[in-house]
């Protein structure tokens, strides 16, 4: 989701107007993503961030929307933070600048903008090539040179202004306004286009691009997150709510909240009452399968974009990955309760934590996701609602059992990851849905893997002759290269399974995830809707 700071723009103009402005440091920073690495700032100067590649940027706890070409502006006393679990490489341009007045007349005037007074992200292809010049002149220490990375930094500013005084030409903007003013209306695609001045096509497709959703997506977040705070503050009827947010009747309102968000209006409403801080992301995987939404989470994780889109309106304090900063948002949300990891969380922040509200630590990898789902439901009071989940839970598996066995017989299950260049094999801990829930007998190269280990293709020639292949590739370009490198090989081909059509493929996210990060209620029941999708369907 792309933060919004409601600050107006003209603040940013006046930054860059009434004073000077110095270069004082230029950094390229570059994730490898061979590994899970975050950096946090806090920032004593104002930055400049250009995305080279697509990145993950988060400010203050709020996800940017940073794609190739994307400045990000950033103020004194910010948090922002970057890097994650990716093993696409991420790459981008740090500059530091200071600000002074321009002259003595100025000096009664405030230059000094507060944190969060910045316009945080526009969209500017040429700052690239920019930054890329001041980089290289930066490090070249001569006079002559570093006029020039003050020269390039200037031009810089220069776009950065044009588009801010210019957002009356930005179609996606434009139409985004229009929806955030009169998302009461039944407002359509067409008439934002004419308003646009464009065709229906083309501002589909750029909001599409600018705003990672589609309009219609777009007008329904907006008209979900009116509707829940006003079902928090008015004490309005639903079927008044729904009227005043533009539903055109209150049954179609329940029906889609339901879908969106996953939950009834009247359950949402009665677990809103509980300000719930879920310190780690993996939390939610316990929580949203209770019908919890979190008062305080991070919404910086890699679940796709679909938390973003159901939940980031309803975290109302987004926590990071610094104790101090968390420590800070929390004393001052006032959180009922707070659950985190406790391989996440040291036993000396569990204890300050436990000074702000009462604290429960899962132990995450010496339990598995059920005792994670009745531990939090013991802890929240919702024991009711966990047995209810898990017996619905149970069902479902029992059904997927039976029909599954239909189809594999009695062939031995292999699950393959590719990560980047590398391919991995998931033990039995990683893929408890298919061994422990679904009954399927793994493969002999299994034995000994708990959760995964990487693994050679000549290896996979060893592997049961009555066998199947369950392979998930990552999204990311370096993966899906290494996959299809890999499907050339003749290596690849001559292997069992694949002569025999018995290889099921399902994409995987382009982030690099640990399997114990996927310890939860929530990913066992949507991995089970993958698993019979994927062989059943497959086959029928």
């Amino acid at each position: 989701m792309t933060a919004q700071i409601n600050i107006p723009d003209q603040n940013s103009v006046d930054l860059l107007n009434n004073a000077w402005l110095k270069l004082v440091q230029v950094e390229k920073v570059k994730y490898s993503g061979q590994e899970w690495s975050f950096r946090k700032d806090r920032l004593i100067r104002y930055r400049m961030v250009i995305c080279i590649d697509p990145c993950r940027v988060i400010v203050d706890g709020i996800p940017i929307s940073a794609v190739t070409g994307t400045v990000i502006l950033c103020c004194p006393g910010q948090w922002i933070e970057t890097g994650g679990p990716s093993k696409a490489e991420q790459a981008m341009y740090f500059l530091d600048f200071e600000q002074g007045l321009l002259s003595a007349e100025d000096a009664g005037k405030d230059t000094n903008t507060k944190p969060n007074s910045c316009k945080l992200e526009y969209r500017i292809p040429a700052s690239i090539r920019i930054a890329g010049m001041i980089h290289l002149y930066w490090e070249r220490f001569t006079t002559a040179d570093q006029m020039r990375v003050q020269a390039g930094f200037y031009e810089l500013l220069a776009l950065l202004i044009e588009k801010i005084e210019h957002r009356d030409t930005d179609m996606p903007e434009l139409a985004k306004q229009e929806i955030d003013s009169r998302y009461k209306e039944g407002i359509t695609v067409d008439e934002l286009a004419s308003l646009s001045g464009v065709s229906r096509y083309h501002l589909m497709r750029g909001f599409k691009e600018r705003y990672g959703k589609s309009i219609v997506e777009y007008l329904t977040e907006v008209r979900l997150r009116h509707a829940k705070k006003l079902m928090l503050e008015s004490g309005l009827s639903v079927d008044e709510i729904a009227d005043r947010v533009g539903f055109r009747s209150e049954s179609y309102f329940r029906a889609v909240f339901k879908k969106e968000v996953g939950i009834a209006p009247a359950v949402y409403l009665r677990n809103r009452k509980r300000r719930v801080a879920a310190y780690s992301w993996p939390i939610l995987g316990s929580l949203l399968p209770l019908q919890v939404i979190p008062y305080a989470a991070p919404v910086d994780h890699y679940w796709t974009n679909e938390f973003n889109r159901k939940y980031s309106g309803d975290i109302e304090v987004p926590l990071g990955h610094h104790y101090d900063f968390n420590r800070r948002a929390l004393r001052k949300a006032k959180p009922d309760c707070i659950i985190g990891l406790d391989s996440t969380i040291s036993p000396d922040e569990a204890a300050r934590l436990g000074e702000i509200a009462p604290v429960l630590l899962l132990p995450w990898m010496d339990a598995d996701w059920r005792q994670h789902l009745l531990m939090t439901a013991d802890f929240l009071q919702m024991n009711e609602a966990a047995a209810a989940w898990l017996e619905r839970y149970e069902q479902k598996a029992r059904s997927v059992r039976e029909r599954i066995h239909s189809v594999v017989g009695d062939k031995k299950v292999l699950v393959l990851k590719v990560a980047g260049e590398e391919m991995q094999i998931w033990g039995r801990k990683a893929m408890t849905v298919l061994y422990d829930d679904l009954g399927l007998a793994p493969a002999s190269l299994m034995n000994q893997i708990d959760w995964y280990e990487a693994v050679e293709l000549e290896r996979l020639s060893g592997c049961d002759e009555n066998c199947l292949f369950v392979v998930s590739v990552n999204e990311d370009l370096r993966s899906q290269a290494y996959w299809k490198q890999l499907q050339e090989d003749e290596g690849w081909r001559g292997l069992r399974p694949v002569r025999e059509n018995k290889v099921y493929l399902q994409s995987g996210h382009p982030a690099w995830v640990y399997p114990w990060l996927e310890n939860s209620a929530l990913y066992h029941e949507r991995q089970l809707a993958r698993v019979e999708h994927l062989i059943l369907c497959a086959d029928s």
